[in-house]
């Protein structure tokens, strides 16, 4: 097989189907590889990782007596392709190494709708699936897709892959880590990345492919803004086609948007920092959108990502509005009104959050705990 792909790449490089890198080219002069595997997995790193041990709980065989051991035999009909980092030194993948548009929506369909759907949870196939998804993201980066049936392809992959991470913030967020590798921040540098390039398949398909699912993409970017260094937001939307920003999913993302902005963290790369120009600091209106009917199961998921910052926000609220007007602590913040103000499911979280800021509780006459803003 070695001395086989040795022969492949020389000949691709006859061909200019890849670049020779021992002759330079201009930017002008590259070359785009074309993918040729039909496998969810290269046969050469299938017999790679087979010899290397580099097999994983998911390609091995499900039917055998030592499934989901380290000993299982692989399934090489279930391996995918794993996600392989640029690094100097590191020779180009040949096309037999790239799958093409067709082969690449098999492989989403295969993680989603049978690796996915046949775990017991979640947690017990993510890593998998965030590792080969990655890779799905890179075969594609690299061909630079043109025709519009590919990219068509490309968008719908983008897309799921998208909800994917989406959900996966939701469900695998709590105090403790779902699994030892699990990092939510490394999450949501994907999922950027993710929305990143698709937002430019939808500007650069525009006009030449049908895209039904802009306006869900385009409402959890708009979410997503609520953390940005550069509030830009009004000059982007207004980019967008005017079906799109006039939609319910996109409206209702400006209204939490607005509602969770606040007027005391600036914004921008310069000093002094800008206030947010939509900036409402409702934190009760921005809670009311979120349990309604206006904002999606994935929408609410994407907001979650920024409860904090919002119960942050009402904190310092309550905080500002107390010492600017009084000397004594008030008795009517307990336990019971932090938790609908904060929007907590427990009073140990309340207990916990508020704590984090440095707030301690005191406790009335009549038993109830209420929070100490001279504290």
């Amino acid at each position: 097989l070695t001395q086989s792909r040795e022969r492949e790449r020389k000949q691709a490089i006859r061909q200019g189907l890849i670049a020779d890198p021992d002759k330079p080219r201009s930017l002008a002069e590259a070359i785009t590889p074309v993918g040729t595997c039909q496998d969810m997995c290269a046969e050469y790193e299938r017999v790679e990782r087979v010899v290397q041990n580099d097999v994983w709980t998911e390609e091995t065989d499900p039917s055998h007596s030592a499934f989901s051991r380290t000993d299982a035999p692989p399934d090489e009909s279930r391996m995918v392709k794993k996600f392989r980092r640029a690094a100097a030194g590191l020779e180009e993948q040949l096309p037999s190494d790239l799958r093409p548009p067709a082969v690449l929506k098999r492989t989403c369909d295969y993680l989603f709708n049978e690796v996915i759907s046949g775990a017991e949870r979640l947690e017990k196939v993510h890593h998998f699936v965030w590792d080969r998804t990655r890779a799905i993201r890179n075969d594609f980066s690299i061909q630079q897709l043109t025709k519009a049936e590919d990219l068509r392809i490309a968008i719908e992959c983008y897309e799921r892959i998208a909800r994917f991470h989406i959900l996966s913030l939701h469900q695998l967020a709590g105090a403790t880590r779902p699994y030892d590798k699990y990092d939510a921040q490394q999450e949501r540098e994907q999922l950027d990345r993710t929305l990143l390039s698709l937002m430019q398949y939808y500007e650069d398909s525009r006009g030449r492919v049908d895209l039904p699912n802009e306006v869900e993409f385009r409402a959890y970017c708009v979410i997503f803004q609520l953390q940005d260094p550069i509030p830009d937001l009004e000059d982007r939307v207004q980019s967008w086609p005017r079906h799109v920003v006039e939609s319910g999913r996109v409206q209702a993302a400006l209204q939490l948007y607005a509602a969770a902005c606040n007027t005391h963290d600036g914004q921008g790369p310069l000093k002094p920092r800008a206030n947010h120009l939509l900036a409402q600091q409702d934190w009760q209106r921005f809670w009311t959108l979120v349990g309604s009917k206006q904002v999606s199961y994935l929408m609410a998921c994407v907001a979650e990502i920024y409860f904090n910052l919002v119960r942050r926000t009402a904190l310092s609220a309550l905080v500002h509005g107390f010492r600017e007007n009084n000397k004594t602590s008030p008795l009517d913040w307990t336990v019971d009104v932090l938790l609908d103000i904060l929007a907590f499911d427990e009073e140990e979280q309340v207990y916990t959050f508020c704590e984090a800021y440095g707030f301690s509780f005191a406790q009335r006459e009549d038993g109830q705990q209420y929070l100490d803003l001279l504290s």
